[in-house]
């Protein structure tokens, strides 16, 4: 926000120096990035007395003059028509930089001229360019004008942050100068006259949208005469870096840049029937806005209509059909309230930000459209000729709520850590116009409509700290207390695995939680698989991260597809992160913390003492093993069913632990390697964390060595080919038989000795007792025991 020292002064009584308050606004939050001297391009220009005017030799209308400092004699060629001897005039030395270009020494016509005899208008002083601006006749000559005008104002840069809109404009900064300073605010007094005619005999307005449109206020003004502005609208313009247009719309900036209420301004005879309806627009609609420029429209974008067709994209810029031009002479006057969300979606949506939309996205003041429409009414009326039309409209169909927060001075002091009075704390607030009322600790403030950031009452103990002075509030050192705290079993069984994965030859890779939209598609997922509940994000980086991802899988295939770019082919990798599934009827998603891995290429790399060996599923299988035996779980069992559609079924398993499903490992589906261009079909895992902290067991405690022997027997049986061996592995250890400790698999075998569609498998099956040397006779009786229910179960029978 641009503001000035004078226009600031215009409101509040300012006895400060440029720097100080610029250090007192600093101070409360508004960060002044830049002083600027306005009138530093009038250094090198002094008051200079004309000592002889003679005609030029070679030209009928300039003169050669010689002019007079206190010091020096110049010879100046000039073209005005009041020059003559005797006048004390601003002479531009060479260097000076005015808005023409900077002035030189130059031949005119073949005559040397150093220096420029200048006008009000090129010295940007004031608006007369019919010849060279007069001094008084107290101005010495050699004296700088600035000196001899009074000239002395500063531009100020303010950085206001995004919760402050009340700061977008000069009342703004000067009630919070009025705050620091104590002082009460000088509004400014408003002449308004208005004439016979009724508004509404003229014009309605209607609002279709009052979501995006609360409130809408219109005045009218008739009998316009569109014309240049005065030299001080121009000059107030300027210093906060607007150029002068004609006189309405300066008008409609001026209040803008001093109220922070945007206007508009419509040439009221180019609006069919001349009323104003509010509504969205049509899905691909177009609109010429005041830039010349054709915007193509959604349906949630909002705008302002006559009868017929669009006039303006409301809140943000005007239509070109509707403009105000030097023939306009009946002007409707805008001044409306829109929903910040709303404007602030049309603007990004469109890439179009004007000083209106700046400050309607932020929000604006709904109580402030009135003293802004009669402000501008009342200027237009003084500046432009016009008669105001009696009355205004007024549409409010959704009125904004009062703010009301609780104040309590012993909370203030309590939080801030300060043991200010009661009192003075009020009168600080009361300082920047919030309304007290109560006592002693039940107190309540009255939030006026401007101030939208102050919702809760630590809100309030923030305007007494930066109002107070920063300085004054203590620093303190929180309390430190002495306590435990419980670690987050999500964060050491992350730590935990990454180390063990880490050990076991796979390195981390981290990558975006988001991911491309048709990554279901590529991996097949049925149209019902809970993969598919994605949460959309609003703003995202590039098309290709618009979803938040629910697998870890895509991650880890993009990651491989690049690496196998750069001819990267032996790539063993894992990530830990979350997936994110989309709950209905719920804002936030479920989030579910997952481990996920992918291995392909060679086992071993290449080498001298070995062959290479590509990577397969007993070693991707193996991991998981590894993995789960070093977190402490009970040992996992595998199996195929119930498998995702990216998986290859012929080397592929679920993973449970305790019955429960954990994860699943194998192979990547052909279609799915060959949907996300890879040149090698890799071996990939996944293993949902949260069962997993509910299953791990308990720190393992010491078990003494056994002190009697083990006795081994072996079983081989021939079966099904369809029956797995785990199957026979997880129904041997679960039998609990007494005596059993460990059962291992140590041969398979197909072929003719055992016949077609059927298979034999070995297991060894190892006995010990802890409290004695088991016989022959009791281990026969336990192992004939598992025999006969493995035949009886699975319809085996022994191999010979």
């Amino acid at each position: 926000m641009r503001v000035t020292y004078n226009w600031l002064r215009d409101y509040v009584d300012l006895d400060l120096s440029p720097e100080d308050l610029a250090e007192r606004l600093t101070m409360v939050g508004l960060e002044v990035e830049e002083i600027e001297d306005r009138y530093t391009y009038l250094d090198q220009v002094v008051a200079a007395r004309v000592a002889a005017v003679e005609d030029h030799p070679r030209s009928n209308h300039l003169k050669v003059c010689r002019v007079e400092t206190d010091r020096d004699s110049f010879q100046v060629v000039c073209g005005a028509p009041n020059v003559a001897p005797g006048l004390v005039s601003p002479l531009a030395l060479v260097g000076t930089q005015l808005a023409g270009g900077p002035v030189s020494e130059a031949e005119i016509r073949g005559v040397h001229s150093i220096g420029m005899l200048c006008s009000e208008a090129e010295l940007m002083v004031g608006p007369d360019a019919g010849g060279i601006m007069v001094l008084p006749e107290t101005a010495r000559p050699g004296q700088k004008l600035k000196e001899v005008l009074g000239l002395a104002d500063w531009a100020f840069e303010v950085g206001v942050t995004p919760n402050r809109p009340d700061c977008l404009s000069v009342i703004g900064l000067a009630r919070e100068v009025a705050g620091i300073l104590g002082q009460k605010m000088k509004y400014p007094k408003i002449d308004l006259i208005e004439a016979e005619e009724r508004i509404e005999d003229q014009t309605s307005v209607t609002i279709l949208s009052p979501e995006h449109c609360p409130r809408y206020v219109a005045r009218v003004i008739r009998g316009v005469k569109i014309g240049p502005s005065p030299f001080w609208m121009v000059d107030r313009l300027a210093g906060v870096g607007l150029r002068s247009i004609n006189n309405v719309v300066d008008i409609t900036n001026f209040v803008l840049m001093e109220v922070g209420q945007p206007l508009h301004s419509f040439d009221m005879d180019r609006l069919d029937e001349r009323r104003i309806v509010v509504q969205t627009a049509k899905a691909g609609q177009r609109f010429v806005t005041l830039d010349g420029m054709e915007r193509i429209l959604s349906s949630d974008m909002l705008l302002i209509c006559d009868a017929r067709q669009g006039v303006a994209l409301a809140g943000i810029m005007g239509g070109l059909n509707s403009e105000i031009v030097p023939e306009t002479t009946n002007v409707l006057l805008e001044s409306a309230y829109f929903n910040p969300v709303g404007i602030r979606r049309t603007s990004k949506a469109l890439g179009l930000s004007t000083e209106a939309s700046f400050r309607f996205e932020r929000g604006i003041d709904p109580d402030g459209c009135l003293f802004a429409a009669d402000r501008a009414a009342a200027l237009m009326a003084a500046l432009a000729g016009g008669r105001i039309s009696s009355g205004l409209i007024d549409a409010y169909p959704k009125v904004q709520p009062k703010t009301i927060v609780p104040f309590s001075p012993a909370r203030c002091n309590a939080f801030l850590g300060t043991g200010f009075e009661p009192e003075p704390m009020v009168r600080t607030l009361e300082g920047i116009e919030l309304k007290i009322s109560g006592s002693g600790e039940d107190r309540v403030v009255d939030v006026p409509s401007f101030r939208v950031d102050l919702t809760r009452e630590v809100d309030l103990f923030e305007e007494v700290a930066r109002l107070s002075g920063y300085d004054q509030v203590p620093a303190t050192l929180p309390p430190a207390r002495a306590e435990t705290l419980i670690p987050d079993p999500s964060l050491r069984l992350r730590s935990e695995i990454r180390n063990i994965l880490e050990g076991l030859g796979l390195s981390e890779v981290v990558t975006y939680s988001f991911i491309f939209e048709g990554f279901a598609d590529k991996l097949n997922l049925p149209q019902d698989d809970e993969r598919r509940e994605t949460v959309r994000i609003i703003n995202p980086l590039s098309d290709e991260q618009s979803l938040m991802r629910t697998t870890l899988v895509p991650s880890l295939l993009e990651t491989l597809r690049r690496n196998q770019a750069f001819k990267v082919e032996d790539v063993s990798i894992f990530e830990i992160g979350k997936g994110y599934f989309r709950r209905d009827g719920q804002e936030l998603p479920d989030e579910r913390l997952q481990v996920g891995g992918l291995m392909t290429g060679s086992r071993t790399g290449l080498s001298w003492y070995d062959q290479i060996r590509p990577v397969d599923f007993y070693d991707v299988k193996g991991v998981i093993e590894d993995l789960l035996e070093s977190l402490k779980t009970t040992e996992p069992s595998f199996d195929r069913l119930a498998l995702p559609a990216y998986y290859d079924e012929a080397a592929s398993a679920r993973v449970s632990v305790n019955g429960r499903t954990v994860g699943w490992l194998g192979r990547l589906a052909p279609a799915a390697a060959a949907s996300f261009d890879l040149r090698e079909t890799p071996f990939i895992f996944e293993l949902e964390l949260s069962p997993l902290l509910d299953i791990r067991q308990a720190a393992p405690r010491f078990s003494p060595l056994p002190r009697y022997p083990s006795v081994e027997r072996d079983i081989a049986l021939v079966l099904d080919r369809e029956i797995e061996a785990g199957q026979i592995l997880e129904y041997i250890s679960g039998l609990g038989e007494e005596y059993l400790t460990d059962v291992a698999l140590f041969d398979a075998y197909e072929g003719p000795q055992v016949g077609q569609g059927a298979r034999s498998l070995a297991f060894r099956l190892t006995y010990r007792s802890g409290e004695k040397t088991l016989t022959d006779e009791e281990v026969n009786a336990v192992h004939k025991k598992i025999t006969e229910r493995l035949i009886q179960t699975f319809s085996a029978k022994l191999r010979t």
